[in-house]
């Protein structure tokens, strides 16, 4: 087995978390990772001060990618249909196709007759929702 060195390696904490060394590691391997963990948990908790926008993880947007508007959405079987599961914001949406179906009370007082099949990116759940939804 060859071994090589690699002076460019640098290692990464989890914040939150605590760095375990390889059982296979120097001593000298084992103080820098506890060092590298306690700065990288010193900076986290400098950058667990922003705000909590920034640290939300963003859906992808465009094309067929977006996120759902609101929170308990129930997604169905068919436009208007049977429930198939809940869909929140910060979920994320991929959409397969609109179909019309009955019409839908939007916030805001509009409505519309339009549903979209997508798919829950977190749950996996694929089904309708009214486009007052997306």
């Amino acid at each position: 087995m060859t071994m090589r060195k690699t002076p460019g390696l640098k290692l990464a904490a989890v914040p939150g978390t605590t760095m375990l060394a390889s059982a296979f590691a120097s001593p000298l391997a084992s103080a820098s990772a506890a060092s590298a963990s306690a700065s990288a948990l010193s900076s986290a908790s400098s950058a667990s001060a922003a705000p909590s926008a920034v640290a939300a993880r963003a859906c992808e947007t465009g094309g067929p990618h977006t996120d759902f508007k609101g929170t308990n959405i129930n997604m169905r079987s068919t436009p208007g249909g049977n429930y198939v599961g809940t869909a929140n914001q910060g979920d994320c949406a991929y959409w397969y196709q609109t179909d019309s179906g009955p019409r839908a009370q939007c916030p805001g007082g509009t409505g519309t007759t339009a549903w979209h099949l997508v798919q829950n990116k977190r749950t996996g759940v694929v089904g309708y929702v009214s486009a007052c939804c997306l």
